[in-house]
C-alpha cells in the first residue's frame, strides 16, 4: 500500500510563511484612510485612491495567472518581494494625489505578482487527497493578519511615530521572504513533470468550457459578494440597533472561521466536498435572513459565530474543489481565477450594497444576500451530480 503524501513539508510551511508575510503587509492598510487625512490630497479623491490598488490587481491577476506556475514561480516570489518592499518605501515620498495614485498603482502590481506566484507554488505542492485541509491552513494563514494587525497598529502607530514609518516596518518584515525561498524547490516535483505548467490560449480555453470550473468560479463570486456587504455596512446597522462595538461580530466570526479550519480541516477531505458546500451554502442564507431581523446586541454579536461558523466551511471547501476537480496542469491557475473572484467580490458586493441602501434598508440588502445563496445551492447541486455523471463514464 502507498504511504500517503505529506502535507506538512519545510517547502508548504516555508510558502505559507512568505503568504502570512504579504497579508500582513496588507492588513496595516487598515488605517490608510486616516492616513490620506494627513496629506494634502482631497477628500473625495480617498476613495478612488483606495480603490486603485483593488482595482489594479482586478485587472492584472487573470492576465498573469496563465504564466505563473509551480515550475517558474519561486523566481517571480524573489522578484515581486524586492517590488512589494519598494513600493513600500515609495509611500514615503508619495505626498499629493498623483504621486499617491501612481505607488497605489505599483504596490498593487507587485502585490499581485507576489500572491499569484505564491499560490501557484503552494498549489503545486499539496497532494491531491490532502485538499481540503491544504486550503483550510492556508486560509487561516490569510485570515490571521486581519485579526491581529488592526489591535496593533494603533500603538505600533505612536511608537514607531506615524504611518509612514509603520509602512517601512512593513517593508523591513518581508525581508525574511529571502530565506525562506532557500526551503522552497526551484525544480518540478514528480507530479509536475507530466506537464511543464505553462497553459496556451486552447488550454485556457477548454479549461474555462469546464462546466464544473465555471460553477464553482459563480460560487466563489457569489460567496464573496454576499460577504463583503457585511464587511462594509455592518458597523451602521450595529449602532442602530445598540451594539456598543459593532467591530466584534468580525473578531468573532474571524476566530469561529479560523477554528473550524483548524480543528476541522482534515475533515473537509473525508466528507463529499459538493454536498458540505451546498449545505453551508443553506446555513449562510439562513444566517443572512436572521440577521436582518435581529434587534438585541447579543444575538447581533451572536451572528457572528453562526456566520463565521458557515464562511468558515464554505470558503475552503470552494477552494478545496476547485483544485479536486481541475487537471493537474490547471491548479494554479484556477486557483488564481478563484482568488479572482474574491477580488470580484470586494468590487461587486459594496457596489450592490451601495445601491441597496440607497433604495432600501439593511435589512433588504441582508434579504438579498439570503436569496442570492439561496439561489446559489442550486449551482452547489449541480457541481455534485456533474461529477457523479462523469465518474460512471457517461460525461454529458
Amino acid at each position: 500500500m502507498l504511504k500517503p503524501e505529506r502535507l506538512i513539508t519545510a517547502e508548504f510551511l516555508a510558502l505559507n510563511a512568505i503568504m502570512f508575510l504579504t497579508f500582513c503587509n496588507i492588513a496595516v492598510f487598515f488605517q490608510f484612510y486616516d492616513y490620506l487625512g494627513t496629506l494634502p490630497i482631497a477628500p473625495q479623491s480617498f476613495g478612488l485612491l483606495i480603490a486603485m490598488f483593488s482595482v489594479t490587481v482586478l485587472i492584472i491577476r487573470p492576465i498573469i495567472s496563465p504564466w505563473l506556475h509551480p515550475a517558474n514561480a519561486k523566481r517571480w516570489i524573489a522578484i515581486s518581494c524586492g517590488a512589494v518592499i519598494v513600493s513600500l518605501l515609495l509611500y514615503n515620498v508619495a505626498t499629493n494625489f498623483w504621486t499617491m495614485a501612481a505607488v497605489r498603482l505599483i504596490h498593487g502590481a507587485a502585490y499581485v505578482v507576489l500572491a499569484t506566484a505564491v499560490l501557484a507554488k503552494l498549489v503545486g505542492c499539496i497532494p491531491r487527497d490532502r485538499s481540503g485541509q491544504a486550503f483550510g491552513l492556508i486560509s487561516v494563514i490569510t485570515l490571521l493578519p486581519y485579526a491581529v494587525m488592526p489591535p496593533v497598529l494603533e500603538p505600533l502607530n505612536r511608537w514607531a511615530g506615524g504611518f509612514d514609518q509603520v509602512l517601512n516596518l512593513s517593508a523591513l518584515l518581508m525581508l525574511p521572504s529571502f530565506p525562506l525561498l532557500y526551503l522552497v524547490r526551484g525544480e518540478l516535483s514528480d507530479a509536475q513533470t507530466t506537464h511543464n505548467g505553462k497553459v496556451g490560449l486552447r488550454d485556457l480555453t477548454r479549461n474555462l468550457k469546464d462546466r464544473r470550473v465555471a460553477l464553482l468560479l459563480l460560487l466563489s463570486l457569489v460567496v464573496w459578494t454576499t460577504f463583503t456587504p457585511v464587511f462594509y455596512f455592518l458597523k451602521e446597522y450595529g449602532d442602530k440597533i445598540g451594539a456598543t462595538n459593532p467591530g466584534w461580530f468580525f473578531t468573532l466570526s474571524t476566530v469561529t472561521e479560523m477554528s473550524v479550519r483548524l480543528f476541522a480541516g482534515r475533515m473537509f477531505d473525508r466528507l463529499d466536498k459538493s454536498r458540505s458546500l451546498a449545505y453551508s451554502l443553506v446555513w449562510l442564507s439562513i444566517g443572512y435572513i436572521v440577521l436582518a431581523h435581529v434587534s438585541d446586541p447579543a444575538l447581533f454579536y451572536g451572528m457572528g459565530l453562526f456566520l463565521g461558523l458557515g464562511w468558515g466551511v464554505a470558503m475552503p471547501l470552494l477552494s478545496g474543489l476547485m483544485f479536486d476537480i481541475s487537471e493537474p496542469e490547471f491548479r494554479a491557475l484556477n486557483s488564481n481565477l478563484a482568488m479572482e473572484m474574491f477580488q470580484a467580490g470586494f468590487f461587486f458586493g459594496p457596489l450592490l450594497g451601495g445601491v441597496i441602501l440607497v433604495h432600501g434598508t439593511h435589512e433588504t440588502l441582508y434579504y438579498a444576500c439570503g436569496g442570492i445563496l439561496a439561489a446559489s445551492v442550486v449551482a452547489a447541486i449541480l457541481l455534485g451530480r456533474t461529477k457523479v455523471i462523469e465518474v460512471a463514464g457517461t460525461t454529458t
